[in-house]
């Protein structure tokens, strides 16, 4: 890792962390099928658990690096459509708080993916402890 180490005061609700595109390719849908051979999609689509993949793939992209000992508390995605297969995803990141509770740092963050032409996938939201 390079950079600055992202610490918890680091984070500013409003402030945006970043946004981060990726094309959803047949490689990658062919890893989650090693997993979860029986969850096979419609034509052309992705399953819906991979919409958690691509959330967290953009999480450990643009929120690093980040101290060891962090965890990951709650979680929940908003499904408008799914991705397709070979579409460019686009996740943006913002911090929606951040508040310190019985000694323990806890950071939001909300994510919004779109597809081609801005096409609306799905929205997310994580609440973490933050280690340093």
């Amino acid at each position: 890792m390079s950079g600055t180490m992202l610490l918890f005061d680091g984070f500013q609700p409003g402030a945006v962390i970043g946004r981060v595109s990726e094309r959803v390719d047949a490689a990658l849908l062919g890893l989650w099928r090693q997993l979860y051979p029986w969850d096979e999609p419609a034509p052309g689509e992705l399953p819906a658990g991979m919409t958690t993949v691509l959330m967290m793939r953009a999480y450990m992209k643009l929120l690093a690096p980040r101290p060891p000992g962090n965890i990951h508390t709650r979680q929940r995605v908003e499904l408008t459509a799914l991705p397709r297969l070979e579409e460019e995803v686009t996740t943006g990141i913002l911090c929606t708080g951040r508040q310190l509770r019985k000694e323990r740092r806890y950071v939001e963050i909300a994510t919004r993916s779109t597809g081609a032409g801005g096409r609306e996938l799905f929205n997310g939201a994580m609440t973490l402890i933050w280690a340093a």
